[in-house]
């Protein structure tokens, strides 16, 4: 579908786009990009440019320079210009948009964030990857993240690095008290008040509440382990306001009501929450897998060496271990004059040479299963990465070109529940009217 200014500005939540770029779009996109030499490298010198954020090392270190020049010890050919991404996802997407919507043929290759293939197909800013890929491509990947990349039976991205949330705990004050990790979200604020009782935690749990992103993404595990989603799996129809909602509300608010989480939460972002943790004032944290480098380490921490890990509990009467799925992936810019060499480096980085890089130095989970499921990461210091293979991933209702203002359509109500503006049934009722206008395009 081509990109219309209506729709740009709507999916870019209000990011300022030139009409020129739009219509310009709508030409360069009506002719579609050659593709009858895509899967063959250029011989002789070719340049690429890729847009990347930072990829952490488990040394600290970046290692964008290292993927590099992997690649290109197998394409000398092939020059590979780093161009570094803005550090916030909402900043790259915003400007990812503009750009190739203008028709840039810059970058070739765009790393963004795996709740973007949908809004990024739906407005032609991503290449397709089925054509160009042999039969039974995608099997060698979770197929919970290959789902998340389709839109309209088709794949628009190549996974690169996974993420996921754990429940971090302060091993040592539950073993002063004769506690274990909970196995439940009930057992869970049982534990976390008796150690507060004790004076030896100001918290009890801390998590992420304001209204951003990262609240949609604790709503989605919540309701998940209640048994229900936001959105039907085909992102048509909303399911959140049954009973699975509900009691994920219920139990987020009764958190705050009952001295559990603070009712600071409703201002909490990853690092507030990793912040209240490391300090030592909150015996749990729900955060994602980098957090264990930060509260693990002395330097950081002031728990450094008291801390474990375990999957994400669920209901007494349900099953645990799910976690949302995050993570990133590489897009191939429909105007690039080089798709050739840009699909292979963005294979390069999927498959198993890029992904035995991350998987034996990386900070963050390679979602090749060859690799997930190998010594690598199971070896890793670091002992979520072991977990991470047993976790069942929640995908955020993304799977709808409208998703900016399905997440702002749960986390906007949400938070109005967890600062006690709202009833938990008045919240649903109208994230239910909200997004039911969010899948109709209309903005809230």
């Amino acid at each position: 579908m081509p990109l219309s200014r209506r729709s740009l500005l709507r999916t870019t939540a209000g990011a300022a786009v030139p009409l020129a770029a739009a219509t310009g779009c709508g030409r360069a996109l009506a002719r579609g990009p050659d593709l009858s030499h895509v899967t063959e490298v250029p011989r002789g010198p070719v340049t690429i440019r890729w847009w990347a954020g930072r990829v952490a090392a488990r040394d600290g270190s970046d290692l964008r320079p290292v993927l590099v020049s992997a690649f290109r010890r197998k394409y000398p050919d092939v020059t590979v210009r780093l161009i570094a991404a803005p550090p916030t996802t909402d900043v790259s997407r915003a400007t990812l948009t503009t750009q190739v919507a203008s028709g840039s043929p810059s970058p070739d290759v765009y790393m963004g964030d795996l709740a973007w293939p949908a809004q990024f197909a739906h407005n032609s800013l991503a290449l397709a990857l089925d054509p160009l890929l042999p039969k039974g491509y995608w099997q060698r990947y979770p197929e919970e993240l290959v789902q998340a990349l389709t839109y309209q039976r088709q794949v628009y991205a190549f996974p690169f690095y996974l993420d996921e949330a754990f429940l971090y705990y302060r091993k040592d004050l539950l073993h002063k008290h004769g506690l274990r990790p909970p196995g439940s979200w009930e057992e869970l604020a049982a534990t976390a008040t008796k150690v507060q009782r004790a004076g030896d935690a100001d918290f009890g749990f801390v998590w992420q509440g304001t209204v951003y992103e990262g609240l949609t993404a604790n709503v989605a595990e919540l309701v998940a382990d209640a048994g229900g989603s936001i959105l039907s799996p085909d992102a048509r129809k909303v399911t959140f306001d049954g009973p699975a909602g509900e009691r994920a509300l219920s139990y987020l608010r009764d958190l705050i009501t009952r001295g559990v989480t603070p009712s600071s939460v409703t201002t909490f972002v990853e690092q507030d929450s990793l912040d209240a943790f490391t300090s030592g004032r909150s015996v749990f944290l729900r955060n994602w897998l980098y957090a264990w480098g930060v509260a693990d380490n002395p330097a950081s921490s002031q728990v450094a060496g008291k801390i474990g890990v375990i999957r994400r509990p669920g209901f007494e009467d349900g099953t645990g271990g799910r976690s949302c799925l995050g993570g990133w992936c590489n897009y191939l810019n429909p105007h690039s004059p080089n798709l050739g060499a840009a699909l292979a480096f963005a294979r390069f980085l999927a498959e198993e040479e890029g992904q035995s890089i991350l998987a034996r130095k990386a900070a963050v989970l390679p979602p090749l299963l060859s690799q997930l499921h190998g010594k690598a990461v199971a070896r890793s210091a670091n002992p979520a990465f072991a977990l991470a293979r047993d976790v069942r991933l929640v995908a955020r209702p993304t799977r709808t070109p409208e998703y900016p203002m399905v997440s702002k359509a749960v986390f906007t109500p949400v938070n109005e529940v967890l600062s006690g503006g709202m009833s938990v049934r008045q919240a649903l009722t109208r994230a239910r009217g909200d997004l039911q206008a969010a899948l109709r395009g209309e903005a809230l």
